[in-house]
């Protein structure tokens, strides 16, 4: 009766470890998949190509910005 019942409960343990075996594999794939999507989002779907268009500065002279909107804006609340 005790042989049974410790046989029974090998088996048992030995199920369990196969079920946590594949767990633990299947957790690795899973987590190795996460990876994979997670460095997909961080490129833009353009993050491969190249740009070979020349690039140059144009000559930019600051102009200087007008008071219209502030002097109107005075106006007002002075009324």
């Amino acid at each position: 009766m005790a042989e049974s019942f410790l046989k029974e409960q090998l088996e048992r343990i030995r199920k369990l470890t196969e079920r946590m075996s594949a767990l633990q594999s299947h957790t690795a794939e899973l987590s190795d998949v996460m990876a994979h999507d997670r460095e997909l989002l961080r490129h833009s779907p353009l993050h491969e190509v190249r740009d070979y268009r020349p690039y140059s500065v144009p000559d930019y002279e600051p102009q200087p910005r007008s008071s219209v909107a502030r002097d109107s804006s005075r106006r007002r609340r002075r009324r």
